[in-house]
């Protein structure tokens, strides 16, 4: 005897989302799959057996369909816990590098990193003077610890701008917007 129908056992391997598709069906016409049963069965069955069957059929098609539902959802719930611990780990191990990166030099004096703002224009000749390659032996800048603040060691100077020029008088004459 061939099994035919729902009840049937098949040999192939039946993808999830097929399984919950057919389910999601058979949820949303248990009704009409109720009563197409009912009308094959109708041969010398009482009423109320029938009606009995019926309900319990419904019911059962509509279980299945939600309880394919709320494994999808469960499905979907776990894949995106999933996505936000991997990008939580990601954003931690960027964290930590970014930390290892940024940490201070232990060879950095603090008062040198006061004198970054500190710094006076005396200080700046002198330092100048002391650093330039044409003061030192080898040719190159001097990173003595006495030489300068940390932002000369560097090469980095403030720049001392001269006072900008006087702009020339204009004629006592000429009102505004008038043209000479």
């Amino acid at each position: 005897m061939k099994n035919t129908g729902e009840n049937a056992k098949s040999d192939r391997q039946v993808s999830p989302d097929k399984l919950l598709r057919a389910a999601l069906l058979r949820g949303r016409y248990a009704d009409v799959i109720v009563k197409a049963r009912g009308i094959l069965c109708q041969g010398g069955d009482k009423q109320e057996e029938l009606e009995k069957l019926q309900k319990e059929e419904k019911e059962r098609l509509l279980a299945e369909g939600n309880a394919a539902m709320e494994a999808r959802r469960a499905e979907a719930e776990a894949e995106s816990k999933r996505k936000r611990d991997l990008e939580r780990e990601k954003a931690r191990q960027a964290l930590q590098e970014m930390e290892r990166t940024v940490e201070i030099n232990d060879s950095v004096d603090p008062k040198d990193l006061e004198m970054l703002g500190t710094v006076t224009t005396e200080h700046i000749v002198s330092s100048v003077d002391e650093t330039s390659p044409e003061h030192s032996q080898d040719g190159m800048p001097s990173f003595l610890p006495g030489s300068g603040s940390m932002l000369e060691k560097l090469g980095l100077f403030m720049k001392v701008d001269e006072e900008e020029e006087e702009e020339e008088p204009c004629s006592k004459d000429a009102d505004e917007g008038e043209i000479n």
